[in-house]
């Protein structure tokens, strides 16, 4: 049986890596021979292995396996899921342990979706789609998200555009067909920064940096999108119909009762910032199945652009 020790064991691991017996121990506060054990029940379940390296046990944690009864879901540090917060509740009538992960660039929660570091993930349509063909068809879109809230911000570079990788605002990008060259960058922080500094000319930002751009006095033009991110689950997590039905009804209750502050402290977000600029988003309970289609052409394009090729080739 999993007890709350042993998850704490593998929050180390996931926090800091691979790490001995006595580290963990220390760590946790826990004696080592109690540590000892506790790694050799998580070995026995398939979460951990232990090399020796020099004399030393090494314990690693190993993905595509969850404890039972654990879902972590993945979201974007963003102004666009104000719903999580009643849907993470609802989540935890089901799951011993629910645990939502706030990232800063759509193609690495892709990533940890794909390889089942985290099961539920609200995020892009082609970071999704890039996720089930990565993971082999274990990921799925299964529920709808937001739509809205993508702007060009316009500086004073000479060229180029900023964006994020096969992400919502990539597919802006190639909507909007901006100038090359394209510069990838890890947040939304990051895009602004460019423009701000003159590397690029345009940066594709969601709220609340398009927010934060306006008020430095920049030009934000918003992109049209009409989606922008939904939910996948990896099938690790077992049958999606009732998290599907969850899902639908926290969307649907947002709509009368945004929970603005408890959202804000959970993406580390400024509740003022959030509660201006969630305006600038709609939500969707399900998939939006005709915008998907209608979209596919760029959808394809944003998830392998026409200089993916020049790119991968090493010069």
């Amino acid at each position: 049986m999993i007890g709350e020790r042993e998850l704490e064991i593998l929050d180390l691991l996931e926090r800091e890596g691979p790490s001995t017996i006595s580290t963990i121990a220390f760590k946790l506060g826990m004696a080592k021979s109690s540590a000892s054990r506790k790694v050799g029940l998580l070995k026995e379940q398939g979460l951990v292995e232990v090399k020796r390296i020099g004399g030393v046990a090494v314990v690693y944690r190993v993905y595509g396996k969850q404890p039972p009864g654990t879902v972590r879901l993945g979201i974007l540090r963003a102004s666009e899921y104000p719903y999580v917060i009643d849907f993470a509740r609802r989540l935890r009538e089901r799951f011993r342990r629910v645990e939502v992960v706030v990232y800063d660039e759509a193609f690495r929660l892709g990533l940890d979706l794909a390889s089942n570091k985290v099961q539920l993930a609200l995020a892009p349509a082609p970071t999704l789609l890039l996720a089930h063909r990565i993971s082999a068809g274990r990921t799925h879109i299964v529920g709808g998200g937001s739509a809205g809230g993508a702007f060009v911000i316009e500086g004073r570079g000479h060229s180029g555009h900023a964006t994020t990788m096969a992400s919502s605002m990539e597919l802006c990008s190639e909507m909007m067909k901006l100038e090359p060259p394209r510069v990838y960058k890890g947040s939304g922080a990051a895009i602004l920064e460019a423009v701000r500094k003159g590397e690029t000319k345009y940066g594709v930002v969601w709220e609340p940096y398009a927010y934060l751009a306006r008020r430095e006095g920049l030009r934000a033009e918003p992109c049209g999108l009409p989606l922008c991110c939904l939910l996948g689950a990896h099938e690790s997590v077992g049958d999606v119909s009732r998290i599907a039905r969850d899902f639908a009804e926290a969307v649907s209750s947002a709509r009368g009762r945004l929970e603005v502050s408890a959202y804000a402290n959970l993406v580390g977000l400024d509740e003022g910032l959030v509660k201006e600029t969630v305006k600038s988003y709609s939500f969707y309970e399900e998939p939006p199945l005709e915008v998907l289609r209608r979209l596919w052409p760029h959808i394809r394009s944003s998830v392998l652009p026409e200089d993916a090729l020049d790119r991968a080739l090493k010069p």
